[in-house]
């Protein structure tokens, strides 16, 4: 049978300054899957820079011990085009299963889209038994342990690199309008300056009459 895994997502610190103006405006996601599909998330705190607190409890489904061996957790910023990644962990949840009351509340390391570690973010992970409403509290905390997954490393890259595109096709639009608005303004100011000159044409030939 299935169990719920209820993760409260605290807070990160630490995280890699990925705006390039202003500050990281970051939310964290969880999964059980390492295929992007995410289905609980925290809020968006704006302008948080490199740290960010939720306390944001999310409840994820369908949990079974014997086929899922690992949580994965992600922070993005929120961008208006794609969203850049921040940090991501791999969270091994042997480590819970054997713990008291199948609950921790842990510190744990991040990675950089580029596999380095930077930053730590604070979890409490609980297992919700079927027919249970509420778990335990876990009120000890830990350093936890974590992984570095390379399937996970190779789709934070990729999002990157969608961001990235984004960011540049956005930069090309902007030219593209600056470029056109200097063009249309040059134009009027010919415009202009030819109906001056017809003006002061006409008047002079006025004048020799």
């Amino acid at each position: 049978m299935s169990h719920t895994l209820k993760v409260t997502i605290h807070q990160a610190e630490h995280l890699e300054d990925v705006e390039r103006f202003g500050k990281n405006d970051p939310y964290a996601r969880v999964s059980l899957t390492v295929d992007g599909k995410y289905p609980a998330k925290t809020q968006v705190i704006k302008n948080a820079g490199k740290e960010a607190a939720w306390n944001k409890t999310v409840e994820v489904p369908d949990y079974n011990p014997q086929e899922q061996d690992t949580l994965y957790l992600e922070i993005l910023d929120e961008e208006t085009g794609f969203d850049e990644p921040i940090a991501f962990t791999a969270i091994p949840l042997h480590q819970v299963l054997s713990a008291q009351g199948h609950a921790i509340r842990g510190r744990f390391g991040l990675h950089t889209t580029g596999g380095k570690t930077k930053g730590e973010v604070l979890v409490s992970i609980v297992v919700i038994s079927p027919g249970q409403t509420e778990g335990a509290h876990p009120q000890t905390e830990i350093r936890g342990e974590v992984r570095l997954d390379s399937a996970q490393q190779k789709r934070i890259n990729s999002l990157s690199r969608k961001e990235k595109a984004g960011d540049l096709g956005t930069a090309a639009l902007l030219i593209g309008a600056v470029v056109g608005a200097k063009a249309l303004h040059d134009g009027q100011k010919d415009a202009k300056k030819v109906a001056q000159d017809e003006q002061e044409k006409a008047k002079a030939e006025n004048r020799e009459y």
